[in-house]
């Protein structure tokens, strides 16, 4: 089996706009490599990186290539976001292996460690260890938006707390929320890669997950009805998104209930607090990391 690669570099502000234009064009997998610097805990040093932002996206290689380039190029002019686009064939084993050098050991707050499934690490006391594999999913943590949400859920979680994970990616979320403790915990993404992705990672993890495809409202993927609550609902999707399901959002919550959101970048910070508010939550922090935002808001 063969895939069309195509890569884009794009500015940290765009990274998450980017890569959500960039998985509707090739309806496959997507993984943004990151330009920060990291500290390895497997080699106790810090790993330079420096640049823009690259998306990779991937599609199978009996496509249109040409087509699948324009097609990117044109949707992410349209966005103002201004790239070259790149593209070649790799072999299935190829990019199987290429990103792996990209993810390392990583602690998250005081507790959370996430070790990539080829890497090892000696758990310390007190430690919540996530063993993850992206995959074509996009998540092992390094992300800002990503590295918020987990320190958000490592106060948000209690034992017993029931979770909506919603665009859960390769379930880095879900899965750090059940070993947080949780004890009912629902992921649902559109993207039939990460639903496979979350339900692998979840199993390595020996942990139960309900995992679906689909997303809230209309798009609801359980038997159950779309109306259930949780105590905890946290979405690391992009700041339109978040926008736009901002009342099922609200919905999903007990009272009480606390909603943690991140993608969103800091010039829409406002447009998310007003939407939250709108539905009645009450913004309880915002946090940045960059150009990133995580707002946590709580349901009265």
């Amino acid at each position: 089996m063969r895939y069309i690669e195509i890569v884009a570099s794009v500015p940290v502000a765009d990274a998450e706009r980017a890569a959500d234009i960039m998985r509707e064009v090739t309806e496959g997998g997507v993984w943004i490599e990151t330009p920060f610097s990291q500290h390895d805990l497997e080699s106790d040093a810090t790993i330079a990186a420096d640049g823009a932002f690259v998306v990779h996206a991937y599609i199978p290689g009996d496509a249109d290539r040409g087509g699948a380039v324009l097609d990117a190029k044109q949707r992410l002019t349209e966005a103002g976001i201004n790239t070259e686009i790149e593209a070649r064939i790799v072999a299935a084993e190829d990019w199987a292996e290429a990103w792996k050098e990209h993810f390392h050991v990583e602690r998250y707050g005081d507790r959370i460690v996430v070790v990539p499934s080829w890497r090892e690490y000696a758990a310390k006391d007190g430690d919540v260890v996530l063993t993850l594999d992206p995959g074509m999913a996009f998540g092992t943590g390094q992300h800002e938006t990503t590295r918020m949400c987990l320190e958000a859920l490592e106060h948000a979680v209690e034992p017993g707390s029931r979770l909506l994970d919603v665009g859960c990616g390769s379930g880095i979320l879900s899965v750090a929320a059940s070993k947080l403790g949780a004890r009912d915990v629902w992921a649902v993404d559109v993207d039939p890669i990460c639903v496979k992705v979350t339900t692998e990672n979840a199993d390595v993890n020996g942990v139960t997950l309900r995992v679906g495809r689909g997303s809230m409202g209309a798009a609801w993927p359980f038997e159950v009805a779309a109306d259930a609550r949780f105590d905890v609902v946290v979405a690391n999707i992009i700041a339109r998104a978040i926008v736009e399901m901002a009342g099922d959002l609200a919905g999903a919550l007990t009272v009480g209930g606390r909603l943690i959101v991140s993608g969103v970048i800091a010039e829409r910070e406002g447009e998310v607090v007003h939407a939250l508010e709108e539905q009645g939550l009450r913004v309880e922090s915002v946090r940045a990391m960059g150009e990133w935002r995580c707002i946590e808001a709580v349901k009265a």
